[in-house]
């Protein structure tokens, strides 16, 4: 008695539990008796942000984040530059058991989560992996029929900078049978027939946080296409004709690969319908997009600034890289805007159920031809698997991607993206692993501030030891650059100080005495807060081009020491809105840095900040406000302040006095904020 009571309490607590969750809730049928939406595991989401892609990840299917207001990062490229390229991502599963056909969808929110996601580092910090698990057997409304699948989903994101532009998604469907007695036990476990597997992408390429989602530019002119074949298509859009007509190498890089239909496309094309910001009295006429603009100045493909500088240079790509057991492409549709196949049968009738492949919708020559504008959306099937067994599982991995030129954009993205996706096919068929037998050792940038006898700032000497990369098969060359500013996308605009062959810097070595490589830079102005990276190339056949770096940043500020209160300014005054050396394109990512600078102070200074009325507004002291240890510019005399009050709060325009006290004295002076 004892061991039935063992045997039967731990039932009786699992449909306890279900019960707990909601009542049963009848099919007219009388078939199938499931339970609602279970409370017990809420809602969840975990955020990859370790590559240039960043992207939420959820227990209830959807890939990415819909929200029109504080959303988070959906296929943000670059990471943290808020520029987002995709609107949402997700999965819709077809399947047949008894005879009835039924489609279980994000877009009808089909799916409930059974466990949080759980995020973890791998690969000795250079990745990231989530895991977690969700089902469509918990019914979540009226008119969803359940198939009877639970999926586990994992994901994979990578530092690297041959790997970091895309995730890889991972999922495990397993056919656990349905309840239809409503005891909590699955009794019905058939076969589930004709299984499909079907992605929904639909990508507003870009959108920048501050932008209107609706906006014409943000997604009236996202395309969407499925590789079937070669690239013919992408010759409807001038600018990338007009790539292809200056690069001939270009058609041929691109024609290395063959399309499968595996590969979904989505990128910003030209709206005829809305003007482009360039202007072209700003933008450099002597790059290949500047000459392009200043010859199509209505052109905004890529979303151009007034400076022709790409503001969605990027393509955003599934790549479908394999399934277990093997499930063929079936089909590919172009959806838009107001055909949202909502319900089983529209979404059978409208993609899943068709075995033809769109093509990209041209208009006629009397229209003006080119390719129809619209806000689309890409929905690609594989299947069907004829059967899944009860307890057997359908194994799904495919990559979601973000190529990027940002220089040039259009053909050259794609090349980009092709690469990313062959070496994201590499690591599935590695386990997920990297091998870093392949990649140069990355040497640590040594960076220091060059004083003069009169303790003033001059420049920056950058060193670093070179041998670990020099003895390394893939090592190519070495190249040092700064920069001090970032595009309105968040890319850095680098500034490139020295690039060594492998050749030269074995003789540089060879010279120096103590086994380091110099480069020295003196175009430093004042104020300005520079980022130095050193950058070691490779070239590996199993990843291509690899590259690690190293960097730091320093602010040019004035002496290192001080003996007399007479040296001590205040930089910029007046402020002028903005120091030069703030950001000159900002968004909601890349905001204003207000700060300026007392600069020459005693080591023991306190500075304390008051209107003109006397009112208390701040008290500073030398140090660096972003806390980096032994940084060089942390030198103990200088003090920033953020123009933010000791109450938080931005201060207003107008004219104020600073005291300073310590060991050698006071004073008191003025400076000027103009906004």
């Amino acid at each position: 008695m004892k061991k039935t009571l063992m045997l039967f309490l731990p039932l009786l607590l699992f449909v306890t539990t279900l019960f707990a969750a909601g009542e049963p809730i009848q099919f007219k049928n009388k078939k199938h008796v499931l339970f609602k939406k279970s409370e017990v595991v809420p809602y969840d989401f975990a955020y990859h942000k370790i590559g240039t892609i960043w992207m939420r990840v959820t227990n209830f299917s959807m890939v990415g984040d819909d929200a029109y207001r504080d959303r988070t990062p959906s296929a943000d490229w670059p990471g943290g530059s808020g520029n987002s390229y995709m609107y949402r991502g997700s999965i819709w599963l077809t399947g047949t058991r008894n005879g009835v056909r039924s489609t279980s969808s994000t877009e009808d929110k089909e799916f409930a989560p059974l466990s949080l996601v759980g995020k973890e580092s791998i690969l000795n910090g250079i990745g990231e992996r989530t895991t977690t698990k969700f089902t469509d057997a918990i019914k979540t409304n009226e008119a969803h029929i359940p198939i009877g699948l639970e999926i586990t989903q994992q994901s994979y994101a990578y530092a690297l900078n041959f790997a970091d532009d895309f995730i890889i998604f991972k999922y495990s469907l397993k056919n656990v049978g349905l309840d239809t007695t409503g005891n909590g036990v699955a009794d019905n476990t058939s076969a589930i027939k004709n299984v499909h597997f079907t992605f929904r992408m639909d990508g507003d390429i870009s959108k920048l946080t501050t932008w209107d989602t609706e906006a014409d530019f943000v997604n009236r002119d996202d395309h969407a296409m499925c590789l079937t074949g070669d690239w013919d298509e992408l010759k409807l859009f001038p600018y990338m004709d007009y790539q292809l007509a200056q690069d001939s190498l270009l058609w041929n890089e691109l024609g290395l690969y063959v399309g499968d239909s595996t590969l979904t496309i989505m990128f910003d094309g030209d709206n005829r319908g809305r003007v482009s910001e360039v202007d072209i009295n700003q933008i450099d006429s002597t790059s290949l997009s500047g000459y392009y603009f200043s010859h199509n100045p209505d052109d905004d493909f890529g979303n151009p600034n007034p400076l022709g500088v790409f503001q969605s240079p990027g393509v955003l790509a599934m790549q479908m890289i394999q399934t277990t057991p093997h499930i063929n492409p079936k089909s590919y549709t172009t959806s838009y805007i107001g055909q949202n196949f909502s319900g089983d049968a529209a979404m059978w009738n409208n993609a899943i159920g068709k075995t033809t492949f769109d093509k990209l919708f041209k208009l006629p020559p009397f229209q003006g031809g080119g390719v129809n504008e619209g806000d689309y959306r890409a929905i690609t099937t594989f299947g069907p698997l004829d059967s899944l067994a009860y307890g057997d599982s359908l194994e799904v991995i495919f990559a979601i991607g973000v190529g990027a030129d940002a220089k040039n954009a259009g053909i050259y993205s794609f090349n980009e993206l092709i690469k990313e996706m062959e070496i994201a096919k590499t690591l599935v068929s590695d386990n997920f692993e990297i091998d870093m037998n392949e990649i140069p050792e990355l040497p640590q940038l040594n960076v220091g501030a060059v004083i003069d006898e009169n303790n003033v700032f001059k420049g920056v000497n950058l060193s670093w030891n070179p041998i670990l990369s020099l003895e390394h098969p893939n090592f190519t060359e070495f190249i040092v650059a700064k920069y001090k500013e970032r595009t309105v996308a968040g890319i850095p605009i680098y500034d490139t100080l020295s690039v060594i062959s492998k050749d030269e810097a074995l003789v540089l070595y060879d010279a120096s005495p103590n086994q380091t490589i110099s480069v020295y830079d003196d175009a430093i102005e004042f104020g300005y807060d520079y980022t130095f990276t050193l950058f070691v190339k490779g070239y590996s056949d199993k990843y291509f081009d690899v590259e690690l770096n190293s960097n730091d940043f320093i602010t040019a500020t004035g002496k290192s020491e001080v003996n007399a209160l007479d040296e001590i300014l205040v930089v910029p005054n007046p402020y002028r809105a903005s120091a030069p050396w703030n950001n000159k394109n900002p968004s909601s990512s890349s905001r204003w840095k207000d700060r300026l600078f007392f600069i020459n102070l005693p080591e023991d200074a306190t500075i304390r900040i008051y209107t003109l009325d006397g009112d208390f507004v701040k008290m500073i002291s030398p140090s660096d406000l972003r806390n980096i240890e032994n940084a060089p510019e942390t030198n103990k005399a200088t003090a920033e302040w953020d123009l933010v009050s000791r109450s938080n709060r931005e201060v207003a325009p107008g004219v104020y006095l600073y005291h300073v006290s310590s060991s050698l004295g006071e004073k008191t002076g003025k400076f000027v904020i103009l906004k």
